[in-house]
């Protein structure tokens, strides 16, 4: 048998007179190389990776999110009228445009109408590795507002007053807002958006909900979240790990909102189950996700998420649970989300991570704003606008 050991084998090299030996050192040189190769393309991979999301990390750690920060928010609730209130809105670092008299509609109109931008712009500023992503976000947030018309159009909202409500922003143009909320009911309005990229959801949805406005609002949420899984898990695999841990936080906090809602309101349990969002989960999955769904009461429903991070966030208040207090129960559900994008932010900080902090957050800021904006022009006391405030945990 020819002896392949590494002394002979460069002994035969050498001298020339084992051709077998001089084959075999060819070949593992070549693999050799092949392996500094693969590993180098692996290194260059992250190198790019890294310089491709310096530019944008760095812009929204620049810009941050300053009101869901609970010591910006302090001086912002100082402002005793709504112009007053933008000019801190826009010290604290949010460029709202110059405008006239506000009252509280159109306050909430413009803020909602800023986030969509902001949104918006985001998607289309991030390296296209991920921006498929954050196109699919962008578009949930606009499918939503359509729904909201759609679903209002059922109920009989004046168009008047529908209109107040909703906000353009990119594909769902001022023309096509004042068409919908002008339809003659909901499905002239559907018709108003088959052409753009959410009509199929909205109609689907509404054909399957059968002229219930609730079921029909609950189904288009499932539509929009299921989207956003599948566009999670299509990033690339070197990208996706902090894309499909927050999509799968999303789908989580909005499984056990509905629970909340429905355990507390008593909700069949038929019904609740069909709003429920079975797939793309992160730490409700399986047989998890069976008993969390099986759950009876809120404390049921504790006992199942037990070594959750929700339910961390939702044991600080046992006395919600026990009074079935809903609003105190979502908003520990929010403060859990902000807490766990701030540290996949950490954790990624050289990818996607800083984005989709500023991308979640985002929506808790314009939800803050709007409902001091509420607030203040109602004259509202400080307790009552704090209680529903979305803030960072600074601790």
């Amino acid at each position: 048998m020819t002896d392949l050991s590494l002394s002979s084998l460069f002994s035969g090299f050498l001298s020339g007179d084992d051709a077998t030996s001089l084959l075999v050192a060819a070949l593992a040189i070549a693999i050799m190389m092949g392996l500094v190769m693969a590993v180098s393309a692996g290194y260059f991979r992250i190198i790019l990776n890294i310089a491709l999301f310096a530019r944008p990390d760095a812009r929204v750690r620049a810009i941050g999110n300053p009101m869901v920060n609970p010591a910006i928010i302090a001086g912002v609730l100082e402002a005793h009228t709504i112009p007053d209130l933008f000019d801190r809105f826009r010290n604290a670092g949010h460029a709202f445009p110059p405008g006239g008299e506000m009252n509280v509609d159109t306050a909430e109109q413009v803020i909602r109408g800023y986030y969509f931008e902001r949104v918006l712009s985001l998607s289309e500023n991030v390296p296209d590795n991920v921006r498929h992503y954050f196109t699919s976000y962008a578009q949930m947030i606009l499918t939503r507002e359509a729904a909201w018309i759609v679903a209002g159009r059922a109920r009989g909202i004046p168009p008047a007053d529908l209109e107040r409500q909703v906000s353009p922003a990119g594909s769902l143009t001022p023309d096509l807002v004042r068409k919908a909320v002008h339809a003659t009911g909901p499905e002239d309005a559907l018709s108003r958006f088959a052409a753009t990229p959410f009509g199929p959801v909205l109609a689907t949805a509404y054909c399957e909900a059968a002229g219930n406005p609730a079921r029909f609002s609950a189904l288009v949420e499932i539509a929009v979240l299921k989207n956003l899984s599948l566009s999670a898990r299509s990033v690339d695999i070197s990208l996706s790990p902090p894309v499909t841990e927050i999509t799968g936080r999303m789908i989580d906090i909005a499984n056990i909102r509905i629970l909340i809602r429905a355990l507390s309101f008593g909700a069949g349990r038929e019904e609740t189950v069909h709003h429920l969002i079975p797939e793309g989960g992160l730490g409700i999955t399986g047989e998890r996700f069976n008993n969390v769904r099986r759950a009876g009461s809120l404390p049921d429903l504790m006992q199942a998420l037990a070594g959750t991070p929700y339910e961390s966030y939702l044991s600080r208040h046992p006395e919600a649970v026990r009074d079935s207090d809903v609003p105190v129960l979502e908003a520990s559900l929010d403060q859990c989300m902000l807490a766990m994008v701030r540290g996949v932010s950490t954790q990624y900080h050289l990818e996607s991570g800083p984005l989709l902090r500023y991308l979640i957050s985002l929506g808790y800021e314009a939800r803050n704003m709007q409902a001091i904006a509420v607030g203040v022009g109602d004259s509202l006391s400080l307790e009552e606008i704090e209680r529903v405030l979305v803030l960072e945990d600074m601790k």
